[in-house]
């Protein structure tokens, strides 16, 4: 479906409050290992990013960090998923040179900092550091890379956040400080960064045909959803569940699933990953919030949607070659 599907890693490990669940040590880390490191000419390329390579070697970590498919996957779907592996490190080594040229020096100390606090939080879940680590796959050295980046977006990003801000984010998004949900199910027919503008546009065409289809009941949601949808939960008539108003999904994806009714599908709705048709099964209200109780969070949600900003408009200016193949 969207990004956020298996974007626990750099996102959670930038911007999680924090910092000590393991989602803090599962981003994909372009660059790390020590075999086939990204940025050097080392093994295969599969992506250059502004003239540094990513290997077939971090490929392959990727798709550790991203886990596995809850269900059996069909081998046309093999490329698939090496190309949204593949978007998870084009994104790291993006931030990670945004940073490198616009961010704060992060110092020893301030690393030394966070590591303690990291192993004062593991202390009271009788974890260590190693534990930690073990867990998520990772090497101490990528766990503190990490940290060090999230503490360089937050110099970034923090002295940029006004109240005023905050407030008109609280504002436009109190659907999702109520805590309300909306039960979803979705077709999803993918889009991969390689295609052209008519590729894309013809799989928005196709979608499109699809929800005639079913408007006109020659077909279900989900039996469309399980002959036609590239998700892996296809098969399942492509439910996705109770989802909230930001976060879980693309946020071109959730606008629009909450403005649908109940029972309603929408028209083709195109992000980055492939073009959506949604329908709302269900709406759930929430218990509701205020503004001084929300305050807080609405700080760290807003400095969130600055990084997916920040890394929007990377994506857009960057010289990216994809060679997979």
């Amino acid at each position: 479906m969207a990004r956020s599907r298996n974007w626990v890693g750099l996102g959670a490990v930038l911007l999680a409050g924090g910092g000590t669940d393991a989602a803090m040590a599962q981003a994909p880390v372009a660059g790390t290992r020590a075999a086939a490191p990204a940025g050097t000419q080392v093994g295969h390329a599969v992506a250059i990013v502004n003239g540094e390579v990513i290997t077939a070697a971090d490929l392959e970590q990727a798709h550790k960090w991203m886990g596995p498919s809850p269900v059996p996957v069909p081998s046309n779907r093999k490329r698939q998923q090496d190309l949204e592996a593949l978007s998870l490190l084009i994104d790291d080594m993006l931030m990670q040179q945004f940073l490198r040229a616009n961010g704060p020096q992060v110092s020893q100390a301030e690393l030394t900092q966070k590591y303690n606090e990291l192993q004062g939080e593991l202390k009271k879940q009788n974890k260590t550091v190693a534990d930690l680590c073990k867990e998520a796959g990772v090497s101490q050295e990528q766990l503190v890379r990490n940290m060090r980046t999230k503490i360089a977006w937050s110099g970034f990003a923090s002295p940029r956040v006004t109240e005023e801000m905050l407030r008109k984010y609280y504002d436009g998004f109190k659907d999702f400080f109520d805590g309300t949900m909306v039960h979803v199910s979705h077709i999803v027919l993918r889009i991969s960064p390689a295609m052209t503008a008519a590729e894309r546009q013809a799989t928005a065409d196709k979608a499109k045909a699809i929800r005639e289809q079913i408007i006109a009941k020659k077909i279900d949601f989900a039996g469309a959803a399980k002959q036609y949808s590239q998700e892996a939960n296809g098969p399942m008539g492509g439910v996705i569940g109770f989802i909230p108003r930001k976060f879980a999904v693309d946020e071109a994806f959730a606008q629009v699933a909450f403005s649908l009714k109940p029972g309603e599908i929408s028209e083709p709705v195109v992000t980055e990953y492939g073009a959506h048709l949604i329908q709302l099964n269900e709406r759930r209200q929430g218990p509701g919030s205020t503004w001084e109780k929300a305050k807080a969070d609405a700080r760290e949600f807003y400095i969130e949607e600055m990084f997916q900003a920040v890394l929007a408009q990377q994506r857009k200016a960057a010289r990216i070659e994809v060679l997979l193949k």
